[in-house]
């Protein structure tokens, strides 16, 4: 992903971020309390979180919902044909994972999207460029 950023000269800046995985900066001021991307590898990445790492999964989420924090939860090597099919290895049902997706959409107002690796790091620069855009127009 680095690799994406490097080639279109997008500067990162490395370091822990309370919640999510991601976020971005305007010059000195970042945005990690309006923003994040919370990324995970595969449907089996997330059905641990929604299993064995729930409760910490959740305070993470939680957090985001009381900081005001809009979440993009980027999934990848995954879409929603596979979670109706159960194309993963986890044993978590169907309809449990697309039951806490779903529910969390709601709960936490986050975003769900699913993508392929390489496309990744584009679909983040854009959607810190548009919230970025917004704040600097609206506030």
């Amino acid at each position: 992903m680095s690799e994406w950023f490097e080639k279109n000269k997008v500067p990162c800046i490395t370091r822990k971020i309370d919640t999510g995985d991601y976020s971005a900066q305007l010059g000195e001021m970042s945005m990690e309390r309006e923003i994040v991307v919370e990324r995970k590898r595969n449907l089996d990445e997330i059905c641990g979180n929604f299993t064995a790492e729930r409760e910490r999964f959740e305070r993470e989420f939680m957090r985001a919902k009381a900081y005001g924090t809009k979440v993009f939860l980027i999934i990848e090597n995954a879409s929603w044909t596979d979670i109706f099919l159960g194309n993963y290895r986890s044993k978590t049902s169907s309809k449990s994972l697309l039951g806490s997706l779903l529910s969390w959409m709601v709960r936490f107002n986050i975003t769900v999207t699913f993508c392929k690796p390489e496309e990744t790091a584009r679909i983040m620069w854009w959607v810190f460029y548009y919230a970025a855009k917004e704040k600097l127009l609206y506030g």
